[in-house]
């Protein structure tokens, strides 16, 4: 790697420029940034990446330049102030507390050190003491601790950069603004949305434990585990993985670890009917979208797998406790306790119902039990007669599209598209990744093709502007790219290795989870399969 030749070449382009950051980053270790006068850079970089390998014992594997292209003096307060107003994380530009620069700070640093944290208020923030001494104690090897008093009524700056990661003998550039702000620019993205499923398919299939348990999941700011588990999750995370295992052609044996757990540990059999139940920090009840996604696990893992009968038989039960949270109005029960089986909260999140409709339905493609069918439609007229569309759920999406494969009606197809149509310009211009969109989305295009081929055409063409349907469908599967780690990103964070390839919700601390993955990867397996 030769970095003084990379660096020259990048500065070709930024003579104008007065400073320059450099971040030295390796998989086990926070990167270290150091920021330099542009005249001197090419002559202390080495030098920096000397005194890096002698603390550390390790080469750079990821060397990011951050070129300063514009600086902005404005009072303290101001700074403050547009800090904590900022959607937490994204934050876009850095910030230097000395016209000296010996304070100076990426909106890298700002993000994955929580320099930004919340209260217990809801949606009140603040610029944290706590957080931001600690980093420059720990990471600047400053013995000094930064308070807000010390810059009140002073002038700080505000400044902008343009970037690029050197990896290996590579040289990636990095968007400079907006909420792309340090997405790598790509040549193709179907070879790269590929690359992106099949690492982090590999990172989810690593976080089954030997007991068929997940590692739940990490905040990364400062290398916490989740200490908390959700069964729900658990099967909608084994379902993804299965898709994702089968669109990669990789053997999906793994899975029976995950059904196994369940099985073994939480399905309560009662008469001829069971329920998967949670006893998490002692909840103890029985989620309705439990049971749903512990069937659509077993369905989709039994596409692939032989199966002595068991797992199918597990799956019929727990339908059959699905159809007991229905009353005769074709009302769902979303929360049981456990294990009375009386009622604990009739309705939690509309999330439920659509799961559960899509569960019975995939069962029903397995078994033929006209049972399931039967229900669904039933649950169908309440989903339809309530406008459940305006809730714009992705379930539901899914739900749709399958009934349609069933039984195309006109009114099923009018629900699927309406779920959609109205929410196009909100999607395009959501600044957070919300992976399920992706996956709505997806679902909706077969709903909308076999319209098409199934003579409702014109109720196409009535409900939803296509042009503007697919064109929403690559912007979401290119912008959910922010939501991965990129070394260039999971380098500032306090233990690389742990996050690398995977994916994370930014607004909520650059969450790892497992079902944060899930939707990523159903999503882009979806795109793939249509626009590959």
């Amino acid at each position: 790697m030769d970095i003084n030749y990379h660096i020259c070449e990048i500065l070709k382009n930024h003579k104008s420029c007065k400073r320059v950051f450099v971040s030295l980053g390796h998989p086990s270790m926070k990167a270290v940034v150091k920021n330099f006068n542009y005249d001197h850079v090419d002559r202390n970089v080495q030098k920096f990446i000397d005194t890096y390998r002698k603390k550390s014992g390790k080469q750079p594997t990821w060397i990011k330049i951050d070129v300063v292209t514009s600086i902005e003096s404005l009072p303290y307060e101001k700074l403050k102030n547009d800090l904590i107003q900022t959607r937490r994380n994204y934050v876009q530009y850095g910030f230097s507390l000395h016209e000296n620069w010996k304070l100076a700070f990426l909106p890298e640093e700002i993000n994955a050190n929580a320099f930004i944290r919340p209260t217990n208020k809801e949606n009140v923030f603040i610029l944290s003491e706590k957080n931001i001494t600690h980093y420059i104690r720990r990471y600047k090897d400053l013995f000094m601790v930064y308070l807000h008093n010390d810059y009140e009524n002073k002038q700080v700056y505000k400044f902008y950069t343009e970037s690029y990661l050197i990896e290996g003998n590579e040289v990636i550039k990095l968007e400079s603004e907006g909420y792309r702000k340090g997405l790598r620019f790509i040549e193709d993205l179907s070879s790269e949305i590929d690359s992106m499923i099949e690492k982090a398919t590999e990172f989810l299939k690593n976080q089954i434990q030997d007991s068929g348990q997940y590692i739940y999941g990490y905040f990364p700011h400062f290398d916490k585990e989740i200490d908390f588990y959700n069964n729900l999750r658990h099967s909608s995370s084994t379902y993804a993985l299965i898709e994702a295992l089968t669109y990669l052609n990789k053997d999906v044996s793994i899975i029976r670890k995950p059904i196994d757990y369940l099985i073994k540990n939480y399905l309560y059999e009662v008469d001829d009917f069971a329920h998967i139940y949670d006893d998490t920090n002692g909840v103890n009840e029985i989620k309705l979208g439990q049971n749903a996604t512990f069937i659509l696990a077993i369905c989709e893992y039994l596409k692939y797998a032989a199966d002595d009968g068991s797992y199918l038989e597990a799956a019929q039960k727990v339908a059959k406790g699905i159809l007991q949270m229905i009353d005769k109005d074709a009302h769902t029960v979303h929360i049981l306790n456990y294990p009375d089986l009386t009622v604990k909260e009739k309705f939690k999140i509309v999330y439920y119902d659509g799961e559960a409709a899509l569960a019975l339905l995939r069962l029903y493609q397995l078994d033929h039990n006209e049972q399931w069918l039967n229900t669904v439609k039933m649950l169908f007229e309440t989903f339809i007669q309530e406008q459940y569309w305006k809730y714009h759920d992705h379930w539901l999406g899914y739900c749709t599209n399958e009934l349609v494969q069933i039984d195309p009606q006109e009114k099923y197809y009018k629900f699927g598209i309406q779920n959609v149509s109205s929410y196009l310009d909100y999607i395009q211009q959501r600044e957070t990744t919300y992976p399920t969109f992706l996956e709505m989305l997806m679902a909706t295009y077969h709903l909308v093709e076999k319209a098409k081929k199934t003579g409702y055409s014109e109720l196409v063409k009535e409900y939803l502007d296509e042009e503007k349907f697919i064109k929403t469908i690559h912007i979401r599967a290119d912008y959910e790219r922010t939501g991965y780690f990129y070394p260039e990103i999971a380098m500032y964070f306090k233990n690389p290795a742990k996050i690398l390839n995977s994916f994370f919700i930014k607004h909520h601390g650059y969450r790892v989870r497992i079902d944060d993955i899930e939707h990523y990867l159903s999503g882009y397996v979806q795109y793939q399969k249509v626009f590959k």
